[in-house]
């Protein structure tokens, strides 16, 4: 077993004070041995069916280690990362979950156990898609393994493109097609592109074969001026400027953009994942039962996805890595995937359970299962992206800018410094 990247980081002087974190409460076993309690970080908020599945998990954990207590405690989402530094001063879970886009800013902090060699034995590892494992890969350790994705897809009225006689678009020229055949019979727009939408901007720009930074030894360069990212901003921001998009939509995310006049028909298509059926359900169901999902259409098929949603990992200072990734194991088998699906309508990360009948046959989840086990890809791997994406906003500044009438040569140069600089920071 590998000893944990935390014991040999930076910050080891700091986190020798937390050589009993973890879980601290007794050591029946040695460290190989069976905890008293592990102590198990959920993140957001607990709902009764949510406690319901965790202590389902609960009592399958037990059927292993059955001296074993576990302590689940949820992390509201806007609180984590202050709980994560305090934890790396004075003792955290043994297992946590983690937002996917957060795994390379903890790995590289020294945060989270390198699973590698656990990964080796868990025999359901060989069926979770490969760009979703990957995600939880940092230099040449595994910190995390995916638990369920929030990859989204292209809603739509499946019997307005019925009366139209069109399929859902799987291109750029069929979106805008679709799109003019929808504003033509519905006098609606007919698709939505939000400017602060990062997640959904992306599968256009990884579409046309544009990236937004690339590594060249230890230092990134920004691409947001390359010609094949270059084209795929303009024509997501010529989607506002020409019409096919609502105005309204620049400054705003899909949820604001898109939810209220989707479901009142004021709206034909907009990106978002199969988890926004509950919120659009809550606005107006009254055509409900119309709503469909596609997978997103890119420059000349289906786009790659941004492979969002949440991993688990063992943190860095457990005195019990191996009860923790059985944990994980339990958690994450086939078996749960599936009713946590059902709890959460978020999607499993097992390539042969999207592909099954329950996902399939369902018009809302079919297409964004579809889309899970395409092209997942994940945004630069370094610590310094979430700056980039949720301070700086670059990307959703540049799209703003352009969509707002402002030209690329104008406002790619300008940022694509900006993002080349941000993405060079020190991280310690």
């Amino acid at each position: 077993m590998k000893f944990p990247k935390i014991a040999a980081a930076s910050a080891v002087v700091m986190l020798a004070a937390a050589c009993g974190g973890g879980s601290d409460e007794g050591d029946a076993g040695g460290s190989a041995g069976a905890p008293e309690t592990l102590t198990v970080w959920r993140m957001g908020d607990a709902t009764e069916d949510q406690n319901a599945f965790m202590d389902s998990v609960t009592e399958q954990y037990q059927e292993l280690y059955p001296d074993t207590e576990v302590d689940v405690q949820w992390v509201p989402w806007g609180e984590f990362s202050q709980r994560f530094q305090t934890a790396m001063v004075s003792g955290g879970p043994d297992v946590v979950e983690i937002g996917n886009d957060q795994v390379p800013t903890w790995a590289d902090a020294g945060a989270l156990y390198d699973v590698a060699e656990l990964a080796e034995d868990w025999e359901e590892r060989e069926d979770i898609l490969e760009g979703a494992y990957a995600n939880g890969t940092f230099g040449d350790a595994q910190y995390s393994v995916p638990w369920y994705s929030g990859v989204r897809a292209l809603w739509y009225n499946a019997d307005w493109l019925r009366e139209l006689g069109h399929e859902p678009p799987q291109d750029w020229d069929e979106l805008l097609e679709v799109s003019a055949a929808i504003e033509d019979e519905y006098d609606v727009p007919g698709f939505a592109a939000p400017t602060d939408f990062l997640n959904g901007i992306a599968s256009f720009v990884w579409s046309n074969g544009g990236e937004f930074a690339t590594l060249e030894g230890d230092e990134w360069t920004g691409q947001l001026d390359s010609p094949e990212t270059t084209e795929a901003l303009e024509f997501y921001a010529d989607l506002t400027v020409d019409g096919v998009s609502p105005s309204a939509c620049i400054g705003l995310n899909e949820v604001d953009c898109a939810h209220a006049d989707f479901v009142n028909r004021d709206l034909g298509m907009f990106i978002d994942g199969p988890w926004a059926r509950a919120q659009l359900e809550d606005l107006n169901d009254e055509h409900a039962d119309q709503w469909a999902t596609a997978p997103i259409p890119g420059a000349d098929g289906m786009a790659p996805a941004f492979g969002g949603g949440s991993d688990l990992a063992v943190w860095g200072t457990t005195e019990h890595p191996e009860a923790a990734f059985d944990y994980i194991t339990t958690l994450n088998s086939k078996d749960n995937a599936l009713t946590y699906n059902e709890v959460s309508s978020m999607f499993p990360t097992y390539g042969d359970v999207l592909e099954s009948e329950t996902f399939q046959n369902d018009p809302v989840l079919s297409g964004a299962a579809t889309q899970a086990t395409g092209d997942l890809r994940l945004f630069p791997d370094t610590p310094n992206w979430g700056h980039v994406q949720w301070e700086l906003t670059t990307v959703q500044t540049a799209v703003q800018r352009m969509a707002e009438g402002e030209s690329a040569d104008d406002v790619l140069p300008e940022l694509n410094d900006e993002l080349t600089e941000a993405l060079n920071r020190p991280t310690e």
